[in-house]
């Protein structure tokens, strides 16, 4: 019930953090999630140089799915729930079963950190805006 609960929590918090693809940072942000998933596994060179592809994959899978199924949000849950399952068969191999569960947790620690971030900026940028309509206090 738990491993549900977080693929319905990931889902949604990776959904926000990449809804708007074309953006000019989505790239950029893409290989920063790579990075940070291949240091927090501790992957060596070799190990990295074999994951980074499946997972580049793995998102453009999930995004598709994403896309494809957004209107039915129970057939997309179990969509989304077969992406990571076929993922996770294809990196097995690569870096071991262990590390190949942890990658999920280190993806939604990650999706977590840019919200936070975003939210941060979004509060900075509004707070800018209130006090530039209140006016100088003199």
């Amino acid at each position: 019930m738990k491993k549900i609960l977080y693929t319905v929590l990931f889902f949604f918090t990776l959904q926000t953090a990449f809804a708007q693809e074309e953006q000019p940072g989505a790239a950029r942000l893409k290989e920063k999630m790579v990075e940070y998933i291949q240091n927090k596994l501790g992957l060596n060179k070799s190990e990295a140089e074999r994951f980074q592809p499946l997972f580049m994959d793995y998102l453009r899978q999930l995004r598709t799915t994403k896309q494809e199924f957004k209107n039915d949000r129970l057939v997309l849950q179990q969509k989304v729930i077969e992406v990571r399952l076929r993922f996770r068969d294809q990196v097995k191999p690569v870096i071991g079963e262990k590390r190949s569960n942890d990658v999920f947790t280190y993806e939604r620690e990650f999706v977590e950190k840019v919200q936070d971030i975003r939210n941060e900026r979004l509060q900075e940028r509004h707070d800018g805006r209130a006090n530039k309509r209140n006016g100088p206090d003199l």
